[in-house]
């Protein structure tokens, strides 16, 4: 059964900002504020979330200041909405990490700002929400010098816009101070990954149960997740902590930032079997780095053959995707083989994919079993038997047992073993 979950208003947000207000539900003690009205000078921001020298964040002083800070935001804050709108509208050439995460979910954010505007004044619940997301953020800003500098200024100028003519220097000097105060905060909430593996964390927003042992995930990302066609994803299943594991992306980047993940369950593998068959629509994720260089070459002459076993069809559906939108008119015959007819899960969303192409055609194989209206057979053997290969580029994507075997046979049959190209996937990437 498909679960679909609430996104953007009428649920729980995805949004970065939204992780602020999760972190407070879970219980975490409201600090107790002084009275001392001293201001304490923040250094400007910088890039990286490393830096040398004492970490910025909550300090001595800082809860003099902090109340009146958070008195001053609201009062100079003509419209949340507004300042929300401003920051999503901002053309994608000159949007930021942070404006890409505020344009994919506008409703989210607004929640979101509106809670931190609220809760100021709390750097102990705010700073270890904030190194939930640190990781991620260093990584997306590492290749992009000012990143942080830019959202800061683009923050102030959209608060300022929504203000109008009430605006006062005041109020600049106040917006500027609290953007230092969160950059400072997020730098000490990285201290507390330091050392791990740069991660991104997301909520699934839809499980749909497709086999016994698959299940497809939609899943939503606080931060923008890079990826391209053909890669995978290190996914970590939230009731096995530290269990890591390999799973196909399914389409290519959308602009509303959900990620589509086939997860297979292995025998005896206690993350992707509780992925499958205990997650659903709410649950918490964490995804490494996609990896992968899966990719359809173009310009070439000749056609195109792909051999996939069973759930490594998956990142064929985003190739195939890749090859429509660039307008590729080579012929492409994708075989998919599987063991009952049964295993078909994701032949309609294959051939959906494949009809956008200018000339592909899917042959679905079974093994074993009733296999009408498709085609019965060791999956090697109906490829060879099928026609001549010689002058096609080759992918191959698989087990290694299943990838060799092919190949194997490819080969036999004279194929250049320059033209083939193969790729498996290993599901345990960590203990």
């Amino acid at each position: 059964m498909t679960q679909v979950g609430p996104v953007g208003s009428g649920g729980e947000p995805l949004t970065v900002l939204w992780s602020w207000r999760q972190r407070l539900e879970q219980g975490d003690e409201k600090p107790k504020e002084q009275d001392t009205p001293q201001r304490r000078q923040s250094p400007e921001p910088k890039d990286s979330l490393a830096q040398d020298g004492p970490l910025d964040g909550p300090k001595e002083g800082d809860q003099g200041y902090l109340p009146q800070l958070k008195a001053r935001l609201r009062d100079s804050l003509g419209d949340v909405s507004g300042v929300v709108r401003r920051l999503s509208e901002v053309p994608p050439e000159q949007r930021t990490v942070l404006h890409t995460a505020v344009a994919a979910d506008p409703a989210a954010a607004e929640r979101g700002l509106a809670w931190l505007l609220e809760h100021f004044s709390q750097p102990s619940a705010v700073v270890p929400a904030l190194g939930r997301i640190a990781p991620a953020v260093d990584a997306l800003i590492a290749a992009r010098p000012r990143q942080l500098e830019l959202f800061g200024d683009a923050l102030v100028a959209a608060a300022r816009d929504t203000r109008g003519e009430a605006w006062t220097d005041e109020d600049a000097n106040a917006w500027r101070d609290a953007w230092k105060f969160l950059v400072g905060w997020l730098r000490q909430g990285a201290q507390l990954h330091h050392g791990e593996t740069p991660y991104w964390t997301g909520t699934i927003l839809g499980h749909d149960r497709r086999r016994d042992d698959v299940a497809v995930l939609t899943v939503g990302t606080d931060l923008p997740y890079p990826f391209r066609a053909g890669q995978r994803a290190i996914v970590e299943c939230h009731t096995v902590p530290g269990a890591w594991r390999a799973c196909w992306i399914g389409d290519p980047p959308a602009e509303d930032h959900h990620i589509e993940i086939h997860v297979q369950a292995l025998p005896g593998d206690k993350a992707t079997g509780a992925l499958v068959r205990e997650g659903g629509v709410g649950d918490p994720i964490r995804l490494h780095a996609a990896e992968g260089d899966f990719v359809i070459e173009p310009g070439r002459p000749g056609s195109v053959l792909i051999v996939a076993e069973d759930v490594h069809v998956t990142p064929i559906k985003a190739l195939l995707s890749e090859l429509a939108e660039r307008g590729d008119e080579r012929v492409v015959h994708l075989f998919w083989g599987v063991s009952t007819r049964e295993d078909l899960y994701d032949l309609e969303s294959l051939r959906e994919h494949a009809t956008r192409c200018a000339h592909a055609f899917v042959h679905a194989v079974v093994a074993r079993g009733p296999a009408h209206p498709y085609t019965s057979g060791s999956l090697p053997q109906v490829v060879v038997d099928f026609g001549e290969w010689t002058s096609h580029d080759v992918y191959l994507s698989g087990s290694p047992l299943a990838v060799g075997v092919m190949r194997n046979m490819l080969l036999q049959r004279n194929v250049d073993p320059r033209r083939i190209h193969t790729v498996t996937l290993e599901p345990i990437s960590a203990p």
